[in-house]
């Protein structure tokens, strides 16, 4: 089977995450085209760069090579349609939502006929007629999610990790940002925590950023997670999110999991819940038992399942 994705942007590295997941460990040829590979500071590779490659080879790609498109956002609005001045073929197609619903208008997306498919996240409440839902992908034996580190004896002041997309965008992007903030600066004037605020640096400054970490925060508001909590999971650090029992079902459904790895808080219990772990010294035991979960219910066997049944159901 051949796959390839299409983005017209990036969408934060989750396209060609799947699509190297797959190759490495799926047993399928898959690849990515990305229209503009870079946006901002935000730089996440592709194997193919649509504004650097032939029109003729493209349309090889998508209109010959491909068993299987597996569009990310966009049907007929992806960029590369619009140079190639072409209709998308009609073969086995899936649509890929990474944005929430009142983001953007997908209305054409959706009236497509084309299956569409969202990530086991806040999203999923918002597409009830989604016929697909398939778990974030992290390659957990990849280099970026090991940490290596001996582990500190204790006592020492742990690194309290938070890593939000803005500060100034109240809502999904800015990761409770006027909650989780002022905590973390006040516990670290006391002397309480060290705090590390990762923001709008590329990818590979994050990961050597969040591998020094304790204690990760996803967010506390919205009552679900982002790729960051996998990201701190994956390297066995203990991440706080506000997981409400709409995505805790979402992540359930998709792993088999009888549990879930994250430090559960909201934004009226979050600086009590973590003072709590600073007094019993535990973070070390949930971080090793957030890996242990990954490795249980996050690894590439399951994670390229999901998407092989997707595509072998398509018509």
């Amino acid at each position: 089977m051949r796959v390839l994705h299409l983005s017209s942007t990036p969408l934060s590295g989750s396209p060609i995450r799947i699509s190297a997941l797959l190759a490495k460990y799926g047993g399928i040829e898959s690849r990515h085209m990305v229209w503009r590979e870079k946006l901002g500071y935000r730089e996440y590779g592709a194997d193919i760069s649509g504004k650097g490659t032939s029109l003729e080879y493209l349309r090889y790609l998508i209109y010959e090579w491909a068993d299987v498109l597996h569009l990310h956002n966009r049907w007929k609005r992806q960029e590369v349609f619009q140079a190639l001045k072409c209709e998308p073929p009609k073969k086995p197609s899936v649509i890929q939502i990474h944005s929430p619903r009142d983001s953007e208008d997908f209305s054409e997306e959706v009236k497509s006929g084309i299956p569409l498919a969202v990530i086991a996240q806040y999203h999923v409440r918002q597409w009830p007629e989604l016929r697909f839902i398939v778990p974030n992908v992290v390659d957990i034996y990849h280099k970026d999610y090991i940490r290596t580190k001996e582990p500190r004896p204790l006592p020492y002041m742990p690194t309290v990790s938070y890593a939000p997309s803005n500060t100034n965008m109240p809502g999904w992007n800015d990761k409770s940002y006027g909650i989780v903030a002022p905590v973390l600066k006040r516990m670290r004037l006391a002397g309480t925590v060290d705090y590390q605020l990762i923001c709008k640096a590329p990818f590979d400054d994050v990961m050597i950023k969040k591998k020094q970490a304790d204690i990760g925060i996803d967010e506390v508001s919205t009552g679900s997670y982002h790729l960051s909590s996998l990201e701190y999971l994956s390297l066995g650090v203990g991440c706080f999110a506000n997981i409400d029992p709409l995505t805790e079902k979402a992540i359930k459904d998709v792993t088999g999991a009888d549990r879930i790895p994250w430090i559960r808080a909201n934004k009226e219990n979050f600086e009590r819940v973590l003072r709590g772990i600073l007094k019993e010294q535990s973070w070390p035991e949930i971080g090793a038992a957030s890996r242990t979960w990954m490795e249980e219910y996050w690894n590439p066997k399951m994670l390229c399942g999901h998407y092989l049944k997707m595509y072998e159901s398509l018509e």
